[in-house]
């Protein structure tokens, strides 16, 4: 991680036209003496922005003007960081570092500072709605939810909250749908742009999209849902499939147009990802008794780790041709270029191609992938 602390241009730009000031009055617990960081992220880099010390816990920023943004705070000697939206005005910022986990505390206070408010009420709606009066035959099990660290209890205790509000889930997109557009024209609506994508339809993220301030239209994040949102309305029965070219376990080149002429499932798939393996003794029997009927199977891996790949396909005894996904080289987040540019969220994922590459479904598994085949082969 670098730390570019005195950069007089960009506190420049902090500081001009905009006179409002903002402060922030810090307290970490179990912090006796360190020095915090406030700054952005440039790619994997922190720009700093300021320092200052810390003592008992307790630190304060003071900046003439701070554009609204999120935010990155970093303990140097501890080697934790923490990360917020802060905006112009008087915030206050309580945490714990026992709270750390791999170097970052989650788990923040913040008071003060209108957008921050908004993403916290946002990730929290479901325990919001939970405090209404016709919950209160939930209360035990949603304390018991809020407290539970444990993965296995979590989800128990889901199954039987939802067994007790079967409509929540409903009721939670609804009221954070309506969050956003009360308030389009703030921050924190780019930040989560990403989870309207997840709750609503594509016509409604479209709709949204256009109510939205220029300024947030080309924010990144909201720049990158609705490329998601295109890819994925190309990637439709009817509709060309894209071509690609990737590596064999044997490092030659393997394109998809290769395979033209044949029926072919592209099946997005992952050495560490148990349903995919566990798909595959089904998988087997359908190649039998297709290929010879002009069926072929293409496995693209997520694996970055090529070792545990040939491995998988080796222990598996996969009989299909396999290729490796590619990841970018720059920027902070890698992503599989195959399996982003097919819109595919997960792991495992299926397209079927027709022998022009002409996309017939997706995400077909199990009993649908088979009487699909069926369908096409006549049998």
């Amino acid at each position: 991680m670098k730390y570019l602390i005195t950069l007089v241009g960009m506190l420049a730009l902090f500081s001009c036209s905009n006179k409002n000031q903002f402060t922030l009055d810090g307290n970490i617990k179990g912090v006796t003496k360190d020095k915090i960081v406030l700054g952005t992220f440039q790619g994997r880099d922190m720009l700093g922005i300021d320092t200052v010390d810390v003592l008992n816990g307790k630190f304060r920023f003071e900046i003439e003007s701070l554009p609204t943004s999120t935010y990155a705070l970093r303990l140097l000697k501890k080697n934790v960081s923490m990360s917020a939206i802060l905006e112009n005005g008087n915030i206050t910022l309580n945490a714990d570092i026992k709270d750390a986990e791999r170097g970052y505390i989650q788990q923040i206070e913040m008071i003060g500072g209108k957008n921050q408010e908004l993403i916290t009420r946002f990730h929290n709606m479901k325990f919001e709605i939970l405090r209404h009066e016709r919950y209160a035959n939930a209360t035990e099990i949603v304390a018991k939810i809020k407290k539970t660290k444990d993965h296995d209890e979590f989800i128990e205790l889901n199954k039987k909250l939802q067994a007790l509000a079967p409509n929540l889930e409903e009721e939670v997109k609804t009221a954070q749908l309506k969050l956003i557009r009360d308030n389009l024209d703030q921050y924190f609506v780019s930040q989560i742009f990403w989870v309207v994508q997840k709750i609503t339809t594509a016509e409604e993220v479209k709709e949204i999209y256009d109510l939205l301030p220029a300024e947030s239209q080309k924010n990144e994040r909201v720049v990158n849902v609705m490329n998601d949102i295109r890819i994925k309305e190309s990637i439709q029965p009817g509709k060309p499939a894209p071509d690609f070219t990737l590596k064999t376990p044997e490092g030659e080149d393997l394109s998809l147009i290769d395979l033209r002429g044949k029926i072919v499932l592209v099946d997005f798939w992952a050495s560490w990802c148990k349903p995919c393996r566990a798909s595959f003794p089904h998988m087997k029997e359908l190649y039998g008794k297709y290929h010879a009927k002009g069926f072929e199977i293409l496995g693209v891996t997520n694996d970055s780790n090529h070792k545990a790949w040939k491995k998988a396909i080796k222990d598996d005894e996969l009989p299909w041709l396999n290729v490796a996904d590619e990841f970018p080289t720059e920027g902070p987040v890698r992503t599989a270029k195959v399996i982003t540019s097919y819109g595919m969220d997960y792991l495992p994922s299926t397209v079927l191609i027709d022998k022009q590459g002409i996309i017939i479904a997706k995400l077909l598994h199990g009993e649908e992938l088979d009487k699909k085949l069926e369908e096409l082969f006549g049998l």
